[in-house]
């Protein structure tokens, strides 16, 4: 977090309980802006998962995960949702200060989710949700393992009227024949302290990929730019991972609903081997300047 804002002081309060934590963010960075003049949605998505991880090793460690990862376990990220409301790429939105809040959604055998809500400009109602599924591994093996016993008895007692919270599922579609693809290496800066590909970089392949189909015409039910529509809606499955360097096949094609995509990325000296799905709604309406 600090990496990325280094000259901010972030204060991240956490809960008595350890389930649910509260940052103030001072707004948008010029970075996080893009060419029309909207803000990033996978730059927003970085920075809300950024505030997570952060919250996870603060002093008063989000959900103790100081103690899970003293014990030598840690957790990725498996799957995700991410929303926007229309509201957000209103240009009388103000972006400035952002309230992140995260709690603690869902607990089972071996995984977890957290919500996170951005609301900006001081507005109590969130303009952006994003749902995480965080599977929990240990590390010696580098496998799926259970949550320990006292963690669930003791996070699993805190949900008791949220219990019946929607699973996170995402199942990914069947790939057609005919789709957009682009071949590109993974640079060092998409890779977290493993060197494995974080999060918020699958996110961009995608919009990278959607950008340039557009461009050339891909697409048969955006006529115009994709950068002329905002996202609605992000559902993200994490298969298999990728590394620095890795060559990488992005592949988008049009879903049956107007306005959807489907992103399917794979490993260039194998495709059989999915590494990333997303499926993608956005909004009919144009919000600020067309380009």
């Amino acid at each position: 977090m600090i990496w990325a804002y280094p000259s901010l002081k972030l204060r991240i309060n956490v809960n008595a309980a350890r389930n649910e934590v509260d940052v103030v963010m001072p707004g948008l960075r010029y970075d996080d802006i893009d060419f029309t003049g909207q803000p990033d949605t996978w730059r927003i998505f970085d920075m809300v998962n950024r505030v997570e991880n952060a919250a996870f090793f603060n002093e008063e460690s989000f959900l103790k995960y100081d103690q899970l990862y003293k014990s030598n376990y840690i957790s990725f990220v498996k799957a995700c949702k991410y929303e926007a409301k229309s509201t957000f790429y209103e240009t009388t939105t103000p972006k400035t200060p952002l309230d992140v809040s995260i709690k603690l959604a869902d607990v089972g055998d071996t995984s977890f989710s957290t919500v996170s809500e951005v609301a900006c400009g001081g507005d109590l109602k969130p303009s952006i949700r994003i749902k995480n599924l965080h599977t929990l591994v240990h590390l010696s093996e580098r496998k799926k393992t259970p949550l320990p016993n006292w963690w669930k008895k003791e996070f699993e007692a805190l949900l008791q009227e949220n219990k019946a919270t929607s699973l996170l599922n995402v199942l990914p579609q069947p790939k057609p024949l005919l789709t957009f693809r682009h071949e590109f290496a993974v640079p060092l800066h998409d890779t977290d302290f493993s060197a494995h590909t974080r999060c918020a970089s699958y996110f961009r392949y995608f919009v990278e990929n959607a950008s340039l189909a557009s461009h050339r015409g891909f697409y048969q039910n955006i006529k115009t730019s994709f950068h002329d529509f905002h996202i609605k809606k992000v559902i993200m499955l994490y298969v298999s991972p990728s590394c620095w360097g890795d060559s990488l096949v992005s592949e988008t094609w049009e879903g049956e609903a107007p306005l959807t995509l489907h992103c399917m990325i794979c490993k260039k000296d194998n495709p059989q081997e999915i590494v990333w799905y997303g499926e993608m709604d956005m909004f009919s309406e144009v919000f600020g300047m067309k380009f």
